[in-house]
């Protein structure tokens, strides 16, 4: 074992929780998820239990090294800086519970998707609030497992496996049996467990899932809404293209325990991936030709441009519909990630990279009221 004492050990030695010690500050005495942290101010320290996502060595401008790290929790993501002087800390096994190590380096960087203990605080870097970690420990997994903290879906997943069967149930025997095929075994489990991206939108735990069905429904709602003004709209092929629309992304995106690009999904995308397996499908499955034209194009066409991704533009009335629902559950989906750590009387988000603009929460307080009339019994 290391005997090397790490800069400020007195205040970085972990705990009897395996937590760094720093009582002598504001909020010390207790864990905060990301949700509490992303409310605090300048100079507010803060510790708790999160997963890590990424871990990134970088060197500052006067040559000393220094480390990026994201970490997560079911509450959001929390992106640090970790400084020279920061402590490193592992207790991962029941002999190093009772008496810490000092974390090799190559511990450091083996540290993606395990859970540790933070201890940090809240800095003001050029009018920007950044939070900076001073103590890392490895925690032992088997006691504080990954799967605890990784954020997952808010809708329970059985109630999300019934909108999916009512939504496949509703449609015309040729569709109904092919989306069925699709989503049966392995395939159907993969579809249910997989993250919708890696960030930006839905990036938890079956949240391929919540996307998929929220995007279904406001599709097959807007379709029913215009299918008076054009009599050809099929309503079906635009719930089976909604359905099927991000069919790729269970090869492009991984749980390990947290969300993770796969290779295939790098360098090919998801776009690309899942019309490939719908093509496959389609001949496993003898769906008719038209069909298989009107659905692929749905999946080739729903991100809108091409310079998002789609090799080809939305053409047919169904593909328009399914584009802007996907957009519009992206948007949806920013706008409460933006939202949702506004203080008390604030109403203007911080800009939010993904959908490239401020959000605006009209009347908080109004919407405070009715989230609590919401809960009353």
């Amino acid at each position: 074992m290391s005997t090397q004492t790490p800069p400020n050990s007195a205040s970085c030695q972990p705990n009897s929780a395996g937590l760094p010690s720093q009582s002598s500050q504001p909020n010390a005495s207790r864990l905060m998820n990301t949700s509490d942290v992303r409310k605090l101010v300048a100079s507010d320290a803060f510790k708790g239990i999160y997963v890590v996502n990424n871990l990134l060595k970088k060197t500052d401008k006067n040559g000393r090294p220094y480390w990026e790290m994201t970490v997560s929790d079911q509450q959001g993501i929390l992106n640090a800086k970790i400084w020279s002087d920061a402590g490193w800390w592992d207790r991962s096994t029941p002999e190093l519970e009772g008496k810490p190590d000092m974390l090799s380096e190559a511990g450091i960087k083996a540290l993606k998707g395990k859970t540790v203990g933070i201890t940090g605080k809240v800095a003001d870097f050029r009018g920007q609030l950044q939070y900076n970690f001073n103590a890392i420990t490895l925690l032992n997994q088997d006691k504080y497992s990954p799967t605890q903290y990784i954020a997952h879906s808010e809708i329970p997943l059985p109630v999300l496996i019934q909108r999916l069967e009512s939504a496949i149930d509703v449609c015309r025997p040729e569709v109904r049996d092919f989306l069925r095929y699709v989503f049966s075994g392995e395939r159907g489990r993969a579809f249910r467990d997989a993250p919708a991206a890696v960030s930006n939108h839905h990036a938890y735990a079956h949240g391929l899932l919540e996307h998929t069905l929220a995007v279904a429904d406001a599709a097959r709602a807007m379709a029913l809404t215009y299918v008076d003004v054009h009599p050809s709209l099929d309503v079906d092929v635009v719930a089976a293209g909604a359905l099927l629309h991000d069919l790729g992304k269970i090869e492009s995106y991984s749980m390990s325990p947290i969300p993770e690009i796969t290779l295939p999904g790098a360098v090919l995308d998801h776009i690309a991936i899942g019309y490939a397996m719908f093509a496959r499908l389609t001949e496993e499955s003898n769906l008719g030709r038209e069909l298989r034209l009107q659905i692929g194009h749905i999946i080739l066409s729903h991100h809108g441009q091409k310079e998002f991704g789609s090799p080809v533009l939305p053409a047919t009335l169904e593909a328009l519909i399914v584009s802007a629902a996907d957009e519009l559950d992206f948007r949806l989906f920013c706008w409460k990630d933006a939202v949702k750590d506004l203080s008390p009387g604030q109403s203007i988000s911080a800009f939010h990279f993904a959908a490239q603009r401020r959000f605006w929460r009209a009347a908080p307080e109004l919407e405070e009221k009715q989230d609590a009339n919401r809960k009353e019994p």
